[in-house]
């Protein structure tokens, strides 16, 4: 029997709708998948502040990059913005202030004029000549040095420490490593294209890390030209942010190999800003026909790292009461004002008052934190917690919370009498090497188990004493992890950045402690007040303890030395010995 034509008309629009739907739903995984992508750079390079887990993208975000790239600005992720999105680029944030100007931008921190600047290659490439690496690198900062007063002297490694690649010499300005993936530094590398290398400005350490996975070339059109990327990781070792000019080295994203690859205009202004160019050098400007040349102006030049010329009321006296991050921007406590810094600088519009940039409105009566809080602690969540005597508030940000004050024991079970606190934190933060919550009071430290608010417990083995868990001498006085991942203990006038994988105070040069007039508040140099802690305040027998824990770390280190000192008097005495035997057998 002859099947009915209606029969074969159906079975094709069966058929038919099967595949629409099929396309349709390839097509909406293939949408969902830009989307999430396009969301996670967003926040990543600095558009998007704040993450959650819906697939929205603020059209003003999606702006924000167009005018930074030069693209048409229609705030929707069409395919030319897809297509910018998924070009090789630097790890570096772009631009969090976009201005309207296209021109370079200044981080704000510089190297002092104190030498050379000392780079050391501490860990190589697998699959890239290390003599090759050395030329390379080498000419990139050459590229910079050519056009500014810089110097750079390269320290080879040693070699007895050839199979050591992380050794550190603790007088190398700038380290540059070749990694892979999650390298200990809160910015992993993402294999082959996307990231291919991010750098840290002078004030943060000026290290230039590059991705191992990529192929890197010299002087080829295939794979990833290291010369080219490394002049730009070097430009944010040495200070530039980001520029918005594409043409200029320091663009985010890499053009592919460029023959006569050299310094741009945009380039040039940036670099002689921070360090002065060279005395009576010109250069012939490769956007024009015009010849300018650049002096080194001291009124042109931006801060150093260690100080800004700006006068701030905290630079008379720098102890404050607590300090806290807030969308990468640095709040610091003092009294009953609040201090903010960017990355740039210390903020103009401040200080103000704490009880106009924390509140909430209930009843019509504006509620607020009190004056003089002792702590202040920041999780990932956002949930920021304000420490005064035995009590607490909290805020979503700015946002007081209801049902603040409470007590500490309360919210964070444990820190009572019983496990020996009183009252008054000194310090809360979250550590880097563990991401769990530590509270610090004069000698003692807690350790919470866990990020919960009324869940977490002080562990069992807690408290313990500060100096002997963080080999600090100095008495703590606040303490916080910062938006490098790295966890900074601050003494007063005085702080240390600490090595979180090696658990112990960071090996760097200028050596630690530092202070903090000069390196966090960049006050002019005769605004730093050199007074010594003063332990006067601490009960009797807390003070016993924190002198005894100081003297029992600074007895190890005495003990160390002159374990050194002996060896080195016997191996003279040797020698000594030897030459007498020799002398008397030859008389």
């Amino acid at each position: 029997m002859a099947a009915s034509p209606h029969l074969h008309i159906c079975l094709i629009l069966i058929n038919n709708n099967n595949n629409d739907n099929n396309n349709n739903n390839n097509n909406l995984i293939d949408n969902n998948n830009r989307l999430f992508y396009a969301k996670e750079f967003l926040t990543r390079f600095g558009y998007i502040k704040t993450n959650d887990s819906s697939l929205y993208i603020p059209p003003s975000a999606v702006r924000a990059f167009q005018r930074f790239v030069g693209l048409n600005r229609t705030g929707l992720i069409d395919e030319l913005t897809w297509q910018k999105m998924r070009e090789p680029r630097c790890g570096n944030k772009d631009l969090r202030r976009i201005q309207r100007r296209k021109r370079f931008i200044l981080q704000g921190s510089r190297w002092p004029a104190n030498g050379p600047l000392t780079f050391r290659i501490v860990k190589y490439p697998t699959t890239f000549p290390q003599q090759f690496v050395d030329t390379e690198l080498t000419k990139a900062l050459t590229l910079w040095s050519s056009s500014s007063n810089l110097e750079f002297e390269h320290r080879k490694l040693k070699k007895s420490n050839d199979f050591q690649p992380n050794h550190l010499d603790r007088k190398t300005d700038i380290r540059i490593s070749f990694e892979i993936g999650d390298h200990g530094d809160t910015e992993p590398f993402d294999g082959p294209g996307n990231v291919l290398g991010h750098a840290f400005f002078p004030q943060y350490g000026g290290d230039a890390h590059f991705d191992n996975d990529e192929y890197w070339t010299s002087k080829s059109t295939e794979g990833v030209n290291l010369f080219q990327v490394a002049a730009h990781e070097f430009g944010h070792s040495l200070g530039l942010e980001h520029s918005n000019k594409p043409e200029a080295i320091m663009a985010p994203f890499f053009k592919g190999y460029t023959p006569n690859f050299t310094l741009q205009e945009d380039d040039i202004r940036a670099i002689q800003a921070l360090y002065g160019g060279k005395p009576s050098k010109s250069f012939s400007s490769p956007l024009s026909n015009n010849i300018e040349t650049y002096q080194a102006v001291a009124k042109q030049m931006a801060p150093s790292v260690k100080s800004s010329n700006r006068i701030s009321p905290l630079c008379l006296d720098p102890k404050f009461d607590a300090i806290i991050v807030i969308d990468d921007d640095t709040y610091i406590f003092k009294d009953t004002l609040v201090y903010r810094r960017s990355k740039l600088a210390m903020d103009y519009d401040y200080p103000k008052a704490i009880r106009d940039v924390f509140g909430r409105w209930e009843g019509g009566i504006w509620q607020t934190l009190p004056d003089h809080i002792d702590t202040a602690l920041v999780w990932p969540n956002q949930n920021i917690f304000f420490f005064k005597g035995k009590h607490y508030w909290k805020t979503v940000r700015f946002q007081l919370q209801a049902g603040y004050p409470r007590l500490i024991s309360d919210g964070f079970r444990g820190l009572d009498e019983q496990h020996f606190f009183t009252g008054r934190l000194d310090a809360a933060f979250v550590y880097s090497r563990d991401n769990q919550t530590y509270f610090v009071k004069d000698a003692m430290v807690w350790r919470l188990n866990m990020n919960v608010e009324f869940a977490g417990t002080i562990d069992i083995d807690y408290p313990q004493f500060v100096a002997r868990w963080l080999h600090i001498g100095e008495k703590i006085t606040s303490a916080l992890q910062w938006i490098n991942g790295r966890t900074y203990f601050f003494s007063y006038e005085n702080y240390y950045r600490y090595d979180h994988i090696n658990h112990h105070v960071e090996d760097s040069y200028p050596t630690y402690p530092r202070s903090i007039s000069e390196w966090w508040l960049q006050c002019e140099q005769e605004q730093v007040p050199t007074t010594s802690p003063d332990y006067s305040h601490i009960s009797r027998w807390k003070r016993a303890a924190l002198i005894f824990e100081s003297n029992l770390t600074n007895i190890d280190t005495i003990k160390s030395n002159n374990g050194r000192q002996r060896s080195k008097d016997n191996f003279f005495l040797l020698n000594i010995l030897i030459f007498m035997i020799i002398i008397t057998y030859y008389l």
